[in-house]
Order: C-alpha cells, then sequence, then structure tokens
C-alpha cells in the first residue's frame, strides 16, 4: 500500500480536524467516563432554562475564556508540547505541497470546529521563517479585516523580483466551521478581531458571578453513575444544581452576552443570528464542494461527527466515487464507533490498524501519530 505523502500526490487534499488535536492544552469536552455528553444533558428537557443557562457559564469558564489566554500567556510544556505539534504538522502539509507540480494550485485545505486560535498562531509563527507560503482564514482587510468564503478561492504565485519565473505559493485555507472565539459581528459581514483577551468583558461578568465555582459542577458531574439512564442523570444534575444556590438573575446577565459570541454550542442549536448562519451554511457548502471534486482526499483528525449537518454532508460526499477517506482515531472505541457509523462505505481506510505493539504498549492515534502518517513512516 502507498505511503500517505504518496496518496496525497496530485489529489485534493482537506482535513477535518476535530477538538482531540488540542489536547491537553484544552480538554475534550468529556464530563466523565461512561457519562453522557454535555449537548445530551442540555437536550434532555429534564434540566431548567435557568440551570441550562449556568452548564453554559461551566462551559464557558471552564473551555471557552482559557483559549483567549493560552494564545497570549501560556510557556510551559503543556503549552509547548501542542504547539509543536501543530508546528510539525502544517510544515509537513506544506512540504507535501511544495512537491506538488506548479501546473495546479498547491493548496491544502483545514476544516475545523474548534474555536481556538491554535491554527491561527501557528500560521503566524511559520510565516516568519518561511516567506514562500501563505494561509489564508477567509478574512481580507489591514485594519478592519472582514470574512467572507469568496475570499478561500485564492491562487497565490511568486514570480520574483524580475517576473522571469513563476512558480505557485504552497497555500493552506482554514475554514472555522463552528466559529471563532475571534469573530464579532459588525452590520452585516463578521468582523476578525485577533487581540489579548477578546472576551475580557465576558469574563468579567463571569468573575462577578457570587458563588459561582467551575469546581462545584466539576463534583457535581463526578458524583454522577455512568450505569443510570440520561433521564435519570439529568434529574439528578438538576437538583444538583439547585443545591448550589446560585443567583438566576446574575447568570441571565451573563446568558445575553454568551449568546453574542459567534460559536456553535454543543447542543442542537446552530448560530443564533443570521449574518453568522448564513457564514455557517456557505461555509459547509464549501466543505460539500471540496468533497465532490475528482480526486479529493479528505483526512480526518479527532473529530466524532456531532455536527449533523456535517454528519449529512460526509455522507452524500462519499457518493464520490474519487474521494478517498483517512479517519485517524485517538483510540479502540472511538475507531469501532466510527467504523459502525459509516459501515456500508468502502472507501474510507481507517489507522491505527492496531492499537497495540508487539512488546503489549498501546498505539494511540494522537497528532505525533498523524504527523508520522504524513511523513509516510506509518
Amino acid at each position: 500500500m502507498n505511503t500517505l505523502p504518496e496518496l496525497l500526490s496530485g489529489k485534493n487534499i482537506n482535513f477535518l480536524i476535530g477538538s482531540g488535536a488540542s489536547m491537553p492544552l484544552y480538554p475534550t469536552l468529556n464530563l466523565g467516563e461512561g457519562l453522557p455528553s454535555f449537548e445530551d444533558f442540555v437536550s434532555s428537557g429534564e434540566i431548567s432554562p435557568e440551570n441550562i443557562k449556568w452548564l453554559y457559564c461551566y462551559y464557558y469558564a471552564k473551555w471557552i475564556s482559557p483559549m483567549q489566554i493560552a494564545m497570549f500567556d501560556r510557556d510551559d510544556d503543556q503549552y509547548k508540547q501542542v504547539t509543536g505539534s501543530y508546528k510539525t504538522f502544517i510544515n509537513l502539509v506544506l512540504e507535501i505541497l511544495d512537491h506538488e507540480s506548479n501546473e495546479k494550485p498547491k493548496r491544502a485545505n483545514i476544516f475545523t470546529t474548534n474555536y481556538d486560535l491554535m491554527f491561527e498562531t501557528t500560521f503566524d509563527e511559520i510565516s516568519q521563517e518561511n516567506p514562500i507560503c501563505y494561509f489564508n482564514d477567509g478574512s481580507r482587510g489591514f485594519i478592519k479585516r472582514t470574512l467572507d468564503t469568496d475570499n478561500f478561492y485564492l491562487n497565490v504565485s511568486h514570480s520574483g523580483h524580475h517576473d522571469n519565473f513563476r512558480r505557485e505559493v504552497p497555500t493552506i485555507n482554514l475554514f472555522k466551521m463552528h466559529g471563532s472565539i475571534t469573530w464579532k459581528k459588525s452590520n452585516e459581514q463578521i468582523k476578525v478581531i485577533y487581540k489579548k483577551n477578546v472576551l475580557q468583558e465576558l469574563d468579567r461578568i463571569v468573575d462577578d458571578i457570587d458563588a459561582f465555582d467551575i469546581e462545584d459542577i466539576d463534583c457535581i458531574f463526578e458524583s454522577l453513575d455512568p450505569n443510570k439512564s440520561l433521564c435519570v442523570l439529568a434529574s439528578e444534575l438538576e437538583s444538583g444544581l439547585n443545591n448550589l444556590s446560585l443567583d438566576d438573575d446574575q447568570v441571565n446577565d451573563f446568558y445575553k452576552d454568551y449568546e453574542k459570541i459567534p460559536i456553535i454550542n454543543p447542543d442542537k442549536w446552530k448560530f443564533h443570528d443570521t449574518v453568522f448562519d448564513q457564514h455557517y451554511y456557505q461555509l459547509i457548502r464549501s466543505f460539500s464542494y471540496e468533497m465532490e471534486k475528482e480526486n479529493s482526499v479528505l483526512i480526518i483528525f479527532a473529530f466524532s461527527f456531532a455536527d449533523e449537518h456535517l454528519l449529512d454532508i460526509f455522507k452524500r460526499s462519499m457518493l464520490n466515487p474519487t474521494l478517498r477517506v483517512i479517519v485517524v482515531s485517538f483510540n479502540e472505541k472511538s475507531q469501532n464507533e466510527l467504523i459502525e457509523k459509516f459501515s456500508g462505505f468502502n472507501n474510507i481506510t481507517y489507522y491505527p490498524k492496531s492499537f497495540n505493539k508487539e512488546d503489549g504498549s498501546s498505539i494511540n492515534g494522537d497528532f505525533e501519530y498523524l504527523n508520522n502518517l504524513l511523513r509516510g513512516q506509518i
């Protein structure tokens, strides 16, 4: 069988990246071993509207707020590990693109549901080191940067000072399918604002809420028995939240501002604003178009397909006879779940082929594993 770099040669290259890519810097949305998902709880019908708002306050404080701080203020080993993996990944993709001919754009697309800025900060660092590459987040402008999916369809070339040659510049497009902490509505446009503590006002509101503590809600989830039904667990979560005696007026103030963040929450809703909603569906169409192109390859990493729209588009795209899909799963359990979900499709290859080494130690489909695939070492 060909190595992954050989398989990607001459192809339309796409990646679909999920939250596991940023582990352990940002934890995945796991509430506890065997427990239902956050989406299951807030969609269960057993939790009051006020307590659902408290759960989103917990979600914001535990998962979203840390994303704006780590990009500017962290320099510990965990941060270096994750950013190092991202940097290696992007450089490997650029290397693969650089070996392509100049007869067509040297382009790869990264579709991600992550809100964080790991790709953007990696792009920024590599741009300082490698002048012959181009990264595109879909925005245009200088002081005022605005988003438009039409901005992705650019061919970038380099011709030298005297225009005596022309070569295609390796280009990576970044499609943030579930929004970003850097997006903000401005009239009928979406602005991209890269600055420290972009959610500072919302942080202040959360800090001022009396008696709210992430650890108190962590303890409630830790007390739940995963062997019980969702209905029972949601009722116990409702009771636990009520016992915290939190001030509902304060959480209402939080929620008014929280709803303005242009992200898709882990539940059944999408964006609550027409401008963001339209952009989301444009991104979904872009994903569909890329999957329908001839000789496309999609590499899926750290992604569970919780987004029903993306899942539906992906399944329809699998009818493209020239589409090849590579799925990298972290462990055997997550791999088996996807194998069951996509049973009947014969153009998907799953990695790792085995989760055990000859010496009995385990293999995980982590970022290092993905990067070794891109090196052609697996």
